[in-house]
């Protein structure tokens, strides 16, 4: 998949797993805006346990965000509020989040995980609906 400058990566994993860089955001190609939206990490499992998240928002002008949603089923969809074009956040169970990241800005935050399937999504309105979701599994 192509990504144009409108990028956001989930940066680095630490405690009992590593992630690196990866890209969250909105694509362009030759200036027209192709609505790629995704969220990006080089390790989709770890192992359970206090699970460090140094999240950068790539973008140079979108704000995202990144939330750790627990999922019975990683395929399944989250339950979606289309007035607000987002997922209603008390409707799932957010573990940890990174909010409101503004342009090139970053954040950490350490989630206690266990064994189980894990989202991440970027909860700004209509960006999950673009994609902007990648799973995560946690073995014991």
């Amino acid at each position: 998949m192509m990504m144009g400058p409108n990028m956001m990566g989930p940066g680095m994993m630490g405690g009992q797993g590593m992630m690196g860089q990866g890209m969250m955001g909105q694509g362009m190609m030759g200036g027209m805006m192709m609505g790629m939206m995704a969220v990006r990490f080089d390790q989709p499992n770890v192992k359970a346990g206090t699970v460090t998240f140094d999240v950068t928002n790539w973008s140079t002008s979108v704000l995202h965000e990144v939330l750790v949603v627990s999922v019975n089923s990683p395929t399944a969809p989250l339950p979606y509020d289309y007035m607000q074009a987002k997922v209603p956040e008390d409707q799932v169970k957010v573990l940890g989040e990174a909010a409101d990241l503004q342009p090139n800005a970053s954040k950490s935050f350490d989630v206690s995980l266990t064994p189980g399937s894990y989202l991440l999504i970027c909860n700004v309105p209509g960006h999950y609906a673009a994609g902007m979701v990648a799973s995560l599994t946690v073995a014991p």
